[in-house]
């Protein structure tokens, strides 16, 4: 006992904290990684190395980083490494008994693990790593019920061949140690033994405090002992889980002092003091840093976290700057098609209405035109049979004067007769000039114009050219020989 005793004086309880081969090489991998600007390892660098310097005492260097994790996690938006630097962060507050730190650090890890196993991005599995250190922070504030309802959810995240389940069945001793079941507790704990020193020898630093516990509540001080020691030599061999150091050594000077061993009692005492300072005190250079509430990575994460906030801030006023820079283009957008759309409208509407206009003006003329046909037709169809009746009248007339002349010829009587069909041709004439006159408007005005020297019978001439009459044609409604009838167009012509 004394030369455990005097390792842990001076340059003995400093070399605890010291690096060693594994530290060493995770500070030189940090450095190629720094180089090869790989943030991903650097970050699961820097939390396995949190972890080792928690497990070395040397909480400086593991503040450091598990903070330097965080920030990189943080800037890269990797949550999964955020929830394991909470967790380590709150496990640095708990030894430091700042428990309501430790708890928020705790819970803001189980929440983003939470997440991000909900969006199937972590299996269910990894949320045994918050409920145990969750269930060991019940423990440690003599609370049963929440320490065992973290271990059921623990239980319930993993399956029985889960390499994890080890730990659970450690926390579930925790849990019958707090109930004072100490039978059920070396029962449950014990069998760990044999396999804590094939897989993992430096976790029985806590198995055996653990047993220690069990048999000084079960009052067997000798056990207690044994456990407690060997506690203490695995933990000074592997360098891992000092932070039980103190305890143990204070917990062995009680029992000492139960089995009148007073020497022992007090060395024990002395060990546990100095260990105690040393990795707790404020006065400890190790842990100085640790104590100050305001460090440079919670500085830095605050200027960080306000830095986003104004960037946020300065975000969110460019969105609404943007936003109402599109509003009013949509607006102006919006009035410009609507009164684009009210111009094609109108201009469709007095398109519409001006074609319509022209289609009744179009109607209208046929209609008119339509009515002055019929008109022209219903007055040929009037004249025509007046014409008949008169034709009739006359060869009535003429049949008569026929047969007056025949029964006592009179040369004066057939004078008469021929005067008399003469005056009908005349008014044959006429008739048809009115018709001519009445479908072709201006005809004989417009060839006066032009032709002042055409006298009325070329007028007539033209009017049958007009109407593509033939020589023998125009002869045969003239009244002339066809010589004559050609003769008249040749005088025509030549005027």
């Amino acid at each position: 006992m004394n030369s455990f005793f005097n390792d842990f004086r001076n340059e003995k309880i400093k070399n605890l904290t010291k690096n060693d081969t594994s530290t060493n090489r995770l500070e030189s991998q940090l450095i190629k990684l720094n180089k090869a600007n790989d943030t991903l390892t650097q970050i699961q660098v820097l939390n396995n190395l949190g972890e080792l310097y928690c497990n070395r005492i040397n909480y400086e260097k593991s503040y450091d980083s598990y903070w330097k994790a965080l920030l990189l996690a943080e800037q890269i938006r990797d949550r999964a490494s955020m929830a394991v630097s909470y967790n380590g962060i709150a496990i640095l507050y708990s030894l430091y008994y700042r428990r309501e730190e430790a708890l928020n650090y705790y819970l803001k890890s189980l929440e983003l693990n939470k997440k991000l196993v909900n969006k199937n991005e972590l299996k269910a599995s990894v949320l045994i790593k918050n409920y145990l250190p969750l269930a060991t922070h019940y423990f440690y504030n003599d609370d049963p019920e929440t320490m065992k309802s973290y271990i059921d959810a623990a239980r319930n995240s993993i399956n029985p061949t889960h390499p994890l389940m080890i730990y659970l069945k450690a926390h579930e001793g925790y849990l019958s140690l707090l109930k004072n079941e100490y039978k059920k507790a070396e029962k449950q704990l014990l069998p760990l033994v044999s396999i804590l020193e094939k897989e993992n020898p430096s976790y029985l630093v806590v198995l055996y405090a653990m047993l220690g516990d069990t048999y000084f509540g079960w009052n067997k001080l000798n056990k207690a002992i044994i456990y407690y020691q060997k506690s203490n030599d695995i933990g000074y061999k592997y360098r891992n889980h000092l932070n039980f150091l103190p305890d143990t050594f204070e917990k062995l000077s009680k029992v000492f002092h139960q089995q009148n061993q007073e020497a022992e009692a007090l060395k024990s005492l002395l060990t546990s003091y100095e260990i105690n300072q040393f990795l707790y005190s404020s006065r400890s250079p190790n842990n100085k840093y640790l104590l100050e509430i305001k460090d440079q990575f919670m500085q830095e994460k605050e200027r960080l976290d306000k830095l986003a906030a104004e960037q946020k801030l300065e975000q969110l006023l460019y969105n609404e700057s943007l936003w109402r820079l599109r509003y009013i283009i949509i607006l102006i957008s919006a009035i410009s098609s609507i009164a684009l759309g009210i111009v094609i409208y109108r201009y469709t509407i007095n398109k519409h209405r001006g074609e319509k206009k022209i289609l009744l003006q179009k109607k209208e003329l046929e209609t008119k035109k339509s009515e002055e046909i019929l008109e022209i037709k219903n007055k040929e169809l009037t004249e025509s049979t007046l014409r008949l009746m008169a034709k009739d009248e006359l060869l009535n007339d003429v049949k008569t004067n026929l047969k007056e002349i025949s029964e006592s010829p009179n040369p004066s009587n057939i004078k008469k007769l021929i005067k008399t069909i003469t005056i009908n041709s005349k008014e044959n004439w006429a008739e048809f000039e009115s018709r001519f006159t009445m479908v072709n408007e201006g005809f004989y005005s417009r060839m006066k114009e032009k032709f002042p020297q055409l006298s009325q019978y070329d007028l007539k001439v033209c009017a049958l050219i007009k109407l593509g009459f033939s020589g023998k044609e125009m002869a045969k409604v003239m009244g002339i020989s066809h010589e004559s009838a050609n003769t008249s167009r040749y005088r025509l012509r030549k005027k």
